[in-house]
C-alpha cells in the first residue's frame, strides 16, 4: 500500500487489518504500549502506518458528505460488535467516544469485515484535513477536480449538450448513497420475530418476576433469564466486555475449568462469536460441586443478582462499572471480589491502587505454571465465599 494513501486514511489498513486477523497497536503519550484505548494517543498497523487516535477516516456518516468517523470511533465499534447496541452506546458515551448510528452498523461491519468489497460510505478522494495537514497535502479537493475532468474528455465529441449531460448524471451519482444492498437485506432476518428483542436492546428495562408462578419454564440448556424468576441462585463472576481485555467471554472457561491460559485473539481469529454467557462447574475443596454463572454485561441485574456476584475481572477501566449498583470500583471490590488479570511483568495501572484488588500474574509463555495460578485464584474465590457469600 503506497505511502500517500496509508498517511490520509487508516480506513483501508484498519479494513485490511480486521479481515487478516492482524493485530492494532495502541501507544500512550510516552510511546509506551497500551491496551486501553481511551489511554492511547497513537494507534499503530504494524510497519504500515500510525495515526492519531482521532484521526478522520474516509468512511461518512449516514446521507452527510462531511461527517467522517474517525478512527477510535471504528475501533470502539469493532470492539463492542457482539454486544447489544445499547450496551455498545453504552460504553461509548462512558468513554466520551463518537458512536457508529444505529442505521450504519450493518454496512459498516460488513465492509470492515470483507463480507462486502464496496460501500458507496466510503468518500474516495474526499480531503481528509486532519491527516493531510501531517502530511504536507492541501484539503482543496483537487482529485476529486482531475477525475471529473478526466471523466469528462471522452465527451467532448458529442459537444457541449452531451458534455452538460454527463456533468449532471455524475453530480447525481456523486450524490446517491446507498441505503439497502443485496448483502444487506440477506443478512437480517427474514421475519419479524428478532423485532421485540431490538426493541430491548435498544428500550432496555427490567422485567418484573412472574407472580402468577408462570415464570421460566424452561428446562433446556440455553442461558437462563436475569429476572426474579429463577429459582436457584448460582454464584456470578463478571469479566469485562471489552475483547482487547486479557480475560474475557473467549477465554474464560479455558482458564476456569481447564486451567489453561489462552489469548483471547486465538479465539476471536477462528470466527466464532463471543459467549453471551457461560457455566463453569467447580469442585469445592470440601468435595461439592458448585455451578458458576459468567457474564460480562450487567444490564437488567435484579436486586439478587448484584447480591450473586462473587468475583469481578477488571482490565482497570472505570468505565467499566459505570450503570453498577455501586457507584465507584472501591465500592464494587468492597462488595466484590477482585482480580487484575495482567502478564508476569507487566505494571499494574495506577488508578487501581485504591481499589483493593489483586493481581493476577500469569507467564507469558510457561504453559505449565497455568495450573497453580489458577488454582491460587479459586481458592481466593472459596475463601470470600466462605466470608461474605456463605448462603452458596
Amino acid at each position: 500500500m503506497s505511502a500517500s494513501v496509508t498517511a490520509t486514511d487508516p480506513l483501508k489498513l484498519l479494513r485490511e487489518y480486521t479481515i487478516q486477523h492482524k493485530s492494532v497497536e495502541f501507544l500512550d503519550k510516552d510511546g509506551n504500549p497500551t491496551k486501553e484505548l481511551l489511554q492511547a494517543e497513537t494507534v499503530r498497523f504494524g510497519e504500515d502506518a500510525s495515526f492519531p487516535r482521532d484521526a478522520p477516516t474516509s468512511y461518512v456518516r449516514g446521507n452527510s458528505e462531511s461527517d467522517h468517523y474517525p478512527l477510535s470511533a471504528l475501533l470502539h465499534f469493532l470492539d463492542y460488535r457482539e454486544q447489544s447496541f445499547y450496551e455498545y452506546m453504552k460504553t461509548a458515551n462512558a468513554m466520551g467516544l463518537s458512536t457508529v448510528s444505529f442505521g450504519d452498523r450493518i454496512n459498516l461491519l460488513n465492509y470492515l469485515t470483507g463480507k462486502t468489497s464496496e460501500t458507496t460510505q466510503v468518500a474516495e478522494g474526499t480531503a481528509l484535513a486532519g491527516n493531510k495537514r501531517a502530511t504536507g497535502e492541501s484539503d482543496n479537493g483537487d482529485s476529486r477536480r482531475k477525475r471529473s475532468k478526466a471523466a469528462a474528455a471522452g465527451g467532448d465529441d458529442a459537444g457541449n449538450n452531451g458534455s452538460t449531460a454527463n456533468d449532471a448524471a455524475r453530480e447525481i451519482i456523486r450524490r446517491e448513497r446507498l441505503i439497502v444492498t443485496t448483502s444487506s437485506a440477506l443478512s437480517s432476518n427474514k421475519s419479524f420475530e428478532r423485532v421485540p428483542e431490538l426493541i430491548k436492546e435498544v428500550f432496555p428495562s427490567k422485567q418484573p418476576g412472574a407472580a402468577n408462578g408462570s415464570g421460566d419454564k424452561s428446562h433446556g440448556s440455553g442461558p437462563r433469564k436475569h429476572g426474579g424468576s429463577r429459582k436457584r441462585r448460582d454464584p456470578i463472576i463478571v469479566v469485562p466486555a471489552a475483547t482487547t481485555a486479557m480475560i474475557n467471554m473467549y477465554n474464560i472457561k479455558d482458564l476456569l475449568q481447564d486451567h489453561k491460559f489462552v489469548e483471547s485473539r486465538e479465539f476471536m481469529e477462528k470466527g466464532g462469536p463471543k459467549p453471551r454467557e457461560l457455566h463453569v462447574d467447580h469442585t469445592l475443596s470440601d468435595g461439592s460441586s458448585t455451578r458458576f454463572r459468567v457474564v460480562d454485561s450487567v444490564q437488567d441485574f435484579t436486586d439478587n443478582d448484584w447480591a450473586a456476584i462473587v468475583c469481578v475481572f477488571t482490565q482497570g477501566a472505570a468505565w467499566q462499572f459505570k450503570n453498577w449498583t455501586w457507584k465507584s470500583p472501591e465500592e464494587v471490590f468492597k462488595n466484590c471480589l477482585g482480580f487484575y488479570p495482567k502478564y508476569q511483568d507487566e505494571r499494574p495501572k495506577e488508578t487501581t491502587r485504591t481499589w483493593g484488588i489483586s493481581m493476577l500474574n500469569i507467564e507469558r509463555s510457561k504453559r505449565h505454571t497455568d495450573r497453580a495460578t489458577v488454582v491460587g485464584l479459586w481458592n481466593s474465590i472459596e475463601r470470600h465465599m466462605a466470608s461474605h457469600k456463605s448462603e452458596f
